[in-house]
């Protein structure tokens, strides 16, 4: 008993008193960061300052003064209640922990960044500096709490690590994607441009990699130093599995971007400088995406199979949007080509667009659904079942909104409404996302069924003609009762008999299986016989 874990203790009243004490000790941490950031402000940058904020200096020394003893003393006094290994494990304990974590490493890392950038850029901000500094000490008071043996919560307590992780894994990427962007576009623009420019080319170069530098120093702490890459839990599965997705999404998405840029200089007739403009995020976009979906590729291999599973099923979904997305654009430009041009609708552009999207992510769909490989009954599990289900449950409500659509424009046309335009121009959009909607509604319906057939078949819930049977029988009952459970259905409840003899053999178990068979009643009485048999008596409710 005593090495069980401990699990929080108290009622409803227990648990209000928890929200409200660690809501108000998270205001108070907040106040008191913000009112310390103002005062070391006016500190570091007071040579800069040249008319000087008294009611900003109010607030500052009203916030530090007051919120931080209250903080203190509120503290001080949930300190002592976390002796209690019942305090530990409350679930609000440890969502303060992580909401309060992940608040002060957001703003400590988007202060201390926008402080950097702005020192690039040729000016000095004292206020973000100061609040990077705060909130960086924030953030390392509440790690203390976590891991130190006498706060240290005993449940969630990986959240803050993976959730940290997620997060400066979002800033390093979009930081690197924005740098090596920025790298691509300078290599890309006509030297004219830069005569109009309003600042240095290598300026957002350096800004994406301050973004980079802090956003993998995050990642790579929570990661590794703290252990998020080994944190066990279904959760940290689920966000292994959304990055995953994420990444995927970013770079299949960038590589039809850079495609369709591509085909855009071969066979379109636009000025080039607008068509290779988002050729620079494109391909950082599918340089630092592969990047990532590449790694995690890799940790997801050393994951359960489920995981991997659900990881494959994600990747597909995203790979089918694209598939469907690009297919149905196809159809709505060979529809706009039926009906009159205009000059600044060019169905060649969007046919160009469909293309890419459907030639990127079609192959992707095809390598992680693979309907070419045969389905067994292990494949057609739960997971691939519900995903088939969310699929066509998704299609078919697409297919009915743009079912309405295109009526509406149907009657709008005969009653002659509305924009002008013929009846085709009016319904190529939607017309063009049903026809995908309905390809992929029939497939993977299709695909459902035949998982469905494939499925072992439920099994039969046993009769429910006995409620009850009391077993009466002499020492260990062995898998009577099991097997009596089995057979009716019913609760069995064993009574120990005087008579010692009086136990059932095999054989006997066998015969008062089949008597009972043949009994309905709320209650029966078996009672074992020395002999090995046993007599059944029903009994009246």
């Amino acid at each position: 008993m005593s090495a069980a874990p401990a699990r929080a203790s108290g009622g409803a009243g227990t648990v209000i008193r928890r929200i409200i004490l660690f809501s108000i000790l998270y205001a108070l941490v907040v106040v008191a960061a913000i009112g310390l950031s103002g005062l070391i402000e006016r500190v570091i940058g007071a040579p800069s300052v040249i008319v000087g904020d008294d009611s900003g200096l109010a607030r500052s020394l009203a916030f530090t003064f007051i919120g931080v003893p209250l903080a203190g003393v509120l503290w001080w006094w949930q300190r002592r209640r976390l002796a209690d290994p019942g305090e530990r494990a409350s679930l609000v304990w440890a969502l303060y922990l992580t909401a309060m974590s992940l608040t002060s490493l957001i703003v400590a890392t988007v202060s201390i960044a926008s402080a950097a950038n702005a020192g690039i850029d040729g000016e000095w901000r004292p206020g973000e500096l100061a609040a990077g500094t705060v909130w960086a000490g924030v953030w390392l008071w509440h790690r203390h709490m976590r891991l130190s043996a006498a706060t240290a919560p005993t449940r969630l307590a990986e959240l803050p690590v993976e959730l940290g992780a997620l997060y400066g894994l979002i800033a390093g990427a979009t930081g690197a994607i924005a740098a090596v962007a920025s790298l691509i576009s300078e290599a890309l623009v006509d030297v004219g441009a830069q005569l109009v420019a309003s600042q240095d080319w290598y300026v957002p170069v350096l800004q994406g990699i301050v973004w980079c530098l802090i956003g993998g120093l995050v990642w790579w702490w929570h990661w590794f130093r703290d252990h998020g890459r080994t944190a066990s839990g279904a959760f940290a599965g689920v966000l292994l599995v959304i990055v995953i997705g994420a990444a995927t999404a970013t770079t299949l998405f960038s590589i039809g971007t850079a495609l369709f840029v591509l085909l855009r200089v071969l066979f379109d007739s636009d000025p080039i400088g607008e068509v290779l403009s988002p050729l620079d995020v494109a391909i950082a976009a599918t340089l630092i995406g592969a990047i990532v979906w590449i790694y995690h590729a890799q940790e997801l291999a050393t994951r359960s199979e489920r995981t991997r599973r659900a990881a494959r099923l994600v990747i597909s979904a995203i790979a089918l949007i694209g598939a469907a997305s690009g297919f149905g654009v196809i159809v709505n430009a060979l529809l706009a080509t039926l009906g009159p041009t205009l000059v600044d609708d060019d169905p060649r552009t969007l046919l160009l667009g469909g293309i890419s999207a459907l030639v990127v992510s079609g192959p992707a769909w095809w390598l992680a659904w693979r309907p070419d490989r045969p389905t067994s009954a292990d494949a057609a599990d739960q997971p691939r079942r519900v995903y088939l289900v969310a699929v066509f449950g998704a299609s078919a409500v697409v297919a009915l909104v743009t079912l309405l659509i295109i009526g509406f424009r149907v009657f709008e046309f005969a009653l002659d409404v509305g924009e002008g335009g013929g009846l085709v121009e009016r319904i190529r959009a939607p017309l063009g996302l049903l026809s995908a909607t309905v390809l992929v509604f029939g497939y993977h319906f299709a695909v459902w069924r035949h998982d469905r057939a494939l499925a072992p078949a439920a099994p039969t819930a046993p009769r429910r003609e006995i409620g009850r049977v009391i077993l009466v029988t002499a020492g260990e009952p062995g898998d009577g009762p099991a097997r009596i459970r089995e057979t009716t259905g019913a609760a069995v409840t064993v009574w120990a008999a005087a008579d010692a003899e009086a136990r059932l053999d095999d054989e006997g178990l066998t015969g008062l299986l089949e008597s009972l068979t043949d009994v309905t009643a709320p209650r029966v009485l078996v009672i074992a016989q020395p002999g090995g048999g046993a007599s059944v008596v029903p009994l009246a409710d």
